[in-house]
């Protein structure tokens, strides 16, 4: 095994960058581009009835890192989680130590929450949508530290779902109907039959989309009541800021809950309508990979189909045998296995009509190139690749995606950034097809849209490829800019329009 294989396979046995995207639902009225007063303050304090969450611990330093976490267990690694969305040796914004209050706990079968409050604490709240299938720690760094640094509080959760994914084998898996049979031969996964065991599939109640929407007003409103119990006041201002499906659940929080909070930020997030949703490009993606990789990158026929379901031009590197093709880093060159993972665990997550099975031996790899190919799999249903690639939601899946779709109908200001080398959140189904529908609700003069040149889904796959760049600090730059427009009246150009950008400073702040 190389060098490259083995921490390939490390990395994935440590569960350090496992896939998902995500969710909303959303109703909301509201106008206001201009200077908003402060989201009143009620008669009694905020939050859910039941007693208030704990007061926490105080800390001497709450940054990624210095801050404790809780142990880690099979499928829960918050510091893993946190560390495979950056890019290992970004410097912390908050450039000393921040003490303050830490509260963890839960507030309900399996739902887990994080609260920091900083001894300097200016007052305001940030709650923050966790992406992917990670747990509440997730956005420790990338927003984390950011939030801490500018003096604010800040709450995430993970959305009910009890663990990321557990690693198994096949011949040892707890329950073949609902895990993932790894059908790529990097690192010797398929070989070794490894399976992944979702905690979203295998929970003990039902952790559908619509339950991590709800999760995240339940959130808002419990952090809001932390602090009035414990610092004797409500937030001046609450704000909501997410990435991937967490930014999905700003987008359904802003739509159904705009009392609660006072602008937003998602970064990337996923638009879920019964005609524009993860289902509606991935399955393309995955029939036409296996003729464009056996092609070297270069068939015409296959790489149009891809770019015909709303993916940006694949970026290649001809001659590199580490990183040929931005498109594979997505598909089978990395132990995360996006595509492949995220339509199976959303099947099984949306379309009460889709199964799963495989038996024992579980694979055989493909003898053409067992790394980047799929291999035959031992099974049935969602557990067959190809049956994957023509996946095709039943009418019962769009019955489900209506109860959560998004509706544009935004009742607060909110800006995007997405990457427009994007592949798993593509941006045509995902970042256009929510502009259009915020165009269509009449909410344009409270929504701005930034695509960032040079990026991707991922910011740890840009040092693969010159040229492409981190989306964070723009994502930083966005929430500075939307305290101007909900503290200062700013009204930024381009509201309602799509904006293509290249530097952080380009989405300007007061």
């Amino acid at each position: 095994m190389s060098h490259r294989d083995e921490l390939n396979r490390r990395r994935f046995l440590t569960l350090s960058a496992l896939a998902a995207a995500g969710a909303p639902l959303g109703l909301a009225a509201c106008n206001n581009t201009s200077t908003s007063p402060p989201t009143p303050l009620p008669t009694q304090p905020p939050g859910p009835s039941g007693p208030a969450l704990p007061a926490g611990q105080i800390v001497p330093d709450l940054r990624f890192g210095f801050s404790p976490t809780p142990p880690t267990f099979p499928g829960y690694d918050p510091a893993g989680d946190a560390k495979a969305l950056f890019i290992a040796g970004t410097p912390s914004p908050a450039t000393s130590p921040v003490p303050g209050t830490l509260a963890t706990g839960s507030y309900n079968v399996n739902e887990r929450y994080v609260i920091k409050v900083p001894n300097n604490w200016n007052g305001k709240l940030a709650v923050v949508g966790t992406p992917s299938l990670r747990s509440e720690f997730a956005s420790d760094f990338i927003w984390g530290d950011f939030l801490l640094a500018n003096g604010y509080a800040w709450a995430a959760s993970n959305k009910a779902i009890p663990y990321n994914a557990i690693i198994e084998t096949a011949p040892t898996s707890t329950d073949p109907t609902k895990s993932f049979p790894v059908c790529f031969n990097l690192a010797n996964l398929e070989t070794l039959q490894i399976t992944v065991k979702f905690g979203a599939l295998n929970a003990p109640g039902p952790v559908l989309i619509s339950t991590w929407n709800q999760d995240f007003i339940y959130l808002t409103q419990a952090a809001q009541k932390f602090l009035y119990t414990y610092f004797g006041k409500t937030p001046t201002r609450t704000y909501a800021v997410g990435t991937s499906n967490g930014g999905a659940q700003v987008r359904s929080l802003i739509e159904s809950r705009p009392d609660l909070i006072d602008g937003g930020v998602d970064w990337e997030g996923v638009y879920w309508s019964p005609g524009t949703n993860l289902f509606t490009y991935i399955p393309q993606f995955l029939q036409n990979m296996p003729a464009y990789i056996q092609s070297n990158f270069t068939d015409p026929v296959s790489s149009a189909a891809i770019r015909a379901a709303g993916f940006a031009p694949d970026i290649t590197q001809p001659g590199s045998a580490t990183h040929p093709s931005l498109w594979l880093e997505y598909y089978s060159n990395q132990t995360s296995f996006y595509m492949d993972l995220t339509l199976f665990a959303y099947s099984l997550l949306v379309d009460p009509t889709v199964s799963s099975n495989f038996g024992v031996p579980m694979a055989t790899p493909n003898p053409i190139n067992p790394v980047w190919l799929p291999g035959t799999i031992n099974g049935s249903g969602m557990a067959i690749p190809a049956n994957r690639a023509s996946y095709v939601p039943s009418g019962q899946a769009i019955s489900n995606i209506q109860t959560w779709q998004h509706t544009g109908k935004i009742g607060k200001p909110l800006i995007t950034v997405a990457g427009v080398s994007d592949v798993l959140v593509a941006v045509t189904p995902n970042a256009t097809g929510y502009l259009n529908a915020v165009r269509a609700a009449g909410k344009s003069s409270q929504y701005w849209q930034y695509l960032v040149q040079g990026g991707t889904h991922l910011d740890t796959f840009t040092p693969f490829y010159p040229g492409m760049q981190p989306i964070l600090p723009f994502a930083w730059a966005a929430f500075n800019q939307m305290v101007s427009i909900v503290e200062k009246g700013f009204n930024p150009q381009g509201a309602g329009a799509q904006q293509t950008v290249s530097t952080p400073s380009q989405i300007v702040s007061m």
